[in-house]
């Protein structure tokens, strides 16, 4: 879907849309420094381990460190041929946020079907359509009551005559905001403010149409001119539920490093898209498919074989029982963490992602916020985790120190460019290659730490590798069957 996304701002901007050879040029760049950032990060942060063992500390520090996302944009948009000012993007990351609360205020409503007379003949289709003409006369009057809630009187009442000029300045042909200038070479972070780009982003949900997209963010800028102090305080607190969510299923990853093998912690880390489905299913009504059940069922059996199946060659001393239950527990608590990033990803999609508005920017300010709001708010367990006993908190020393930085720097790097190899190609792509950590993992596990990887091991990666690939192959199926047909195959269709 964000290929196809992409694909329809290059036809508005063909000017400005980078060739496809250069975009999967830059992607594949992207993804491969992703992939030596995560495998850097999971060997310093065994190496740290092995002498400062504060798995909570340096998780804290390095999402912390996640706030330095929001300045590094910034100062990337000032070096582009036609840079965006502080306004510009201040009155971007309102109306994103904004547009958080006005969806959640206007959820679908079931479609109205007019009873059809006894014995009257009804056309096949006809019942449909006249629901959906009434949902979106719904979507319109709700979107018009949102706006009248926010009246131009409450806007000047605010005195945002700044944010006012800055989204007019930085709107496209009928005032709405966008995330580029028309000029701009970045075209893939095209805002789809407009009603053009409203229809782009209508295949994650079809029963919405460009009418009713444009005007729920019309609905979202007026309220973010009328109360900006309030829609910035709501995704606050939203960025401070997903933190704390997202650090204790982190803290997870990080003791699960230091107590079995990186190999096996990537393996199972990379389970997190089957709880994500699994969550789909529950929390926002996704179709239950065979293809994606079996998946599903595949990379479970994987796991089971790594952590349960005990590969360990006879005649080992007490000592091996003893590193395989503390490799069992780290395969847990791996497993653990991939369920809890699984629901992480689900409610970040449903609460945290504005529909029919995208926009780098927006995208790189919640990363921020996670960060803020990890140094503000989860810096408890760090005084609760040392009064326990569980993590007697010493200052590092100064290698440790640098140590702990180059993981924060590690972090940084691969959440950057993993959003990059997102918006130039597409997910599936992203997805796919960050599966090449596990053998790389793998080997550097055997190199690095000396580690003789058994069968076992190989066995369950194989069933994790194959789950993700008819989960792909479903994923990439069910996004070409809801892609709207091309112009050309419409217009023929018309005649």
């Amino acid at each position: 879907m964000e290929q196809q996304q992409h694909q329809h701002s290059g036809r508005d901007q063909p000017g400005a849309r980078p060739s496809a050879r250069g975009a999967l040029a830059l992607g594949g760049l992207s993804l491969l420094v992703c992939i030596v950032a995560y495998v850097g990060q999971t060997t310093v942060t065994r190496q740290i381990q092995q002498t400062y063992v504060q798995p909570y500390f340096i998780l804290w520090v390095a999402h912390s460190c996640w706030m330095a996302m929001l300045p590094l944009h910034a100062a990337f948009e000032r070096l582009k041929r036609n840079p965006r000012s502080l306004a510009a993007l201040r009155a971007e990351v309102l109306v994103a946020s904004a547009m958080l609360i006005v969806q959640r205020r206007r959820r679908p409503r079931p479609r109205r079907r007019q009873p059809t007379p006894p014995g009257e003949y009804q056309p096949l289709g006809t019942a449909d359509a006249d629901a959906d003409a009434g949902a979106n006369a719904d979507d319109d009057s709700d979107a018009e009551a949102d706006a009248t809630a926010a009246s131009p009187r409450a806007m000047r009442r605010s005195g945002e005559i700044e944010l006012v000029s800055a989204a007019k300045g930085s709107g496209g042909p009928d005032g709405r905001p966008r995330g580029r200038s028309d000029d701009d070479d970045d075209d893939d972070e095209d805002n789809t403010g407009s009603s053009s780009g409203a229809a782009n982003a209508l295949g994650s949900n079809p029963s919405l149409d460009a009418r009713s997209d444009a005007a729920l963010v019309d609905a979202a800028r007026a309220l973010a001119l009328a109360r900006p102090g309030w829609v910035l305080w709501r995704t606050a607190l939203l960025a401070a539920l997903l933190a704390t969510l997202l650090n204790a299923s982190a803290y997870l990853w990080y003791v699960a490093v230091g107590l079995t093998t990186m190999s096996k912690v990537t393996a199972t880390n990379n389970t997190t898209c089957f709880f994500a489905y699994l969550f789909s299913v529950l929390l926002l009504n996704e179709r239950v498919r065979l293809v994606k059940c079996l998946a599903v069922a595949a990379s479970i059996v994987g796991v089971a074989v790594m952590a349960l199946v005990h590969a360990a060659p006879d005649g080992q001393s007490s000592v091996s029982a003893a590193g395989f239950r503390s490799e069992l527990l780290g395969d847990l608590l791996s497993l653990a963490c991939a369920c809890g990033l699984g629901l992480y990803q689900v409610l970040y999609k449903k609460y945290a992602v504005p529909r029919g508005f995208h926009s780098l920017f927006a995208v790189n300010f919640t990363t921020a916020l996670l960060g803020l709001c990890t140094l503000a708010v989860c810096w408890p367990p760090l005084p609760a985790l040392h009064a326990a006993g569980i993590e007697r908190f010493h200052w590092p020393s100064r290698a440790e120190l640098g140590f702990i930085a180059l993981n924060a720097l590690l972090g940084i790097a691969y959440n950057a460019c993993y959003m990059i190899a997102l918006v130039v190609t597409s997910p599936l792509f992203a997805a796919i290659g960050i599966m090449l950590t596990i053998p790389i993992v793998a080997v550097v596990d055997m190199v690095v730490q000396g580690h003789v990887l058994a069968w076992n091991v190989f066995a369950g990666g194989a069933a994790i590798l194959a789950g993700f690939c008819a989960l792909t192959y479903a994923e990439y199926r069910d996004s070409v069957r809801k892609a709207p047909p091309p112009a050309s195959h419409a217009a023929a269709a018309a005649h």
